[in-house]
């Protein structure tokens, strides 16, 4: 058997697990999801990493989350045209149909598709035909970073990159206006999480100090947006803009 197929063979094998060990003991939960169908409080936007599972850095159970994965863990602004935006309706029916009450942006330290917007052109993924452009949405965090700190070490700019990333996103997410309702209401509350796999340690956007802080368990995370005066894009870019310059004085 050659390793591609001893991989694909996991998946079975996996399968045959869940089906006669996992969901036997779960059944009054699938029962319980198969007849009222999901109603998840959670919206989590991570990356397609395969490193960074939410559902297990979470340790939750099926229901929980709805969870998008792409590229980078981005969000682009709202578009009204009649092109095709997955990201953008997955969001849409998390917010506007299943009303979740969190949305937490994941974004991740060694994140290969940050790597690539910042190594540009020069990135052995700049001839692809679709990622380079998508992670140009992430653009304005490498500007602001590299404009900051020019000079500061490349692991350094590449971890605030990273960071800065998820609050571009956090601003990106207030440009979609049923979003912005919400949150004006007091129904949802928007996160910036970073999770650095390196040493397996979570870090939260505090907006009150404007820095990401360590997740120890001990107090609830503030959400990134609970202070935005007006609740919009260009609001929200003030969180970004303010973490850059508070991590340019750190290195």
């Amino acid at each position: 058997m050659t390793e591609k197929d001893k991989a694909f063979g996991r998946l079975v094998d996996g399968f045959t697990e869940f089906r006669t060990q996992y969901y036997p003991q779960h059944r009054t939960l699938y029962d319980k999801l198969a007849s009222d169908g999901q109603a998840p409080k959670i919206l989590i936007v991570g990356c397609s990493d395969a490193r960074v599972d939410p559902a297990i850095l979470s340790q939750t159970q099926p229901g929980d989350l709805f969870v998008i994965r792409n590229v980078g863990a981005i969000v682009p602004p709202a578009q009204r045209d009649h092109q095709f935006h997955g990201t953008s309706s997955a969001m849409e029916f998390a917010v506007r149909a299943l009303e979740v009450e969190h949305i937490v942006v994941l974004g991740h330290a060694l994140c290969g598709a940050l790597g690539a917007l910042i190594e540009g052109r020069d990135s052995p993924l700049a001839h692809y035909d679709y990622l380079f452009n998508w992670v140009r949405i992430a653009q304005p965090a490498k500007a602001a970073v590299l404009a900051a700190m020019p000079e500061a070490p490349a692991d350094y700019r590449r971890r605030t990159i990273e960071q800065a990333s998820v609050l571009n996103t956090v601003a990106n997410l207030m440009s979609f206006d049923w979003l912005v309702e919400r949150v004006k209401e007091g129904k949802l509350a928007v996160h910036g999480w970073y999770f650095d796999l390196t040493v397996a340690q979570l870090w939260s956007f505090d907006p009150l100090s404007g820095v990401f802080k360590q997740v120890d368990g001990e107090s609830m995370p503030k959400p990134s947006v609970a202070a935005i005066a007006g609740h919009d894009t260009d609001s929200a870019k003030h969180y970004l803009s303010r973490f850059v310059e508070l991590s340019k004085a750190g290195f």
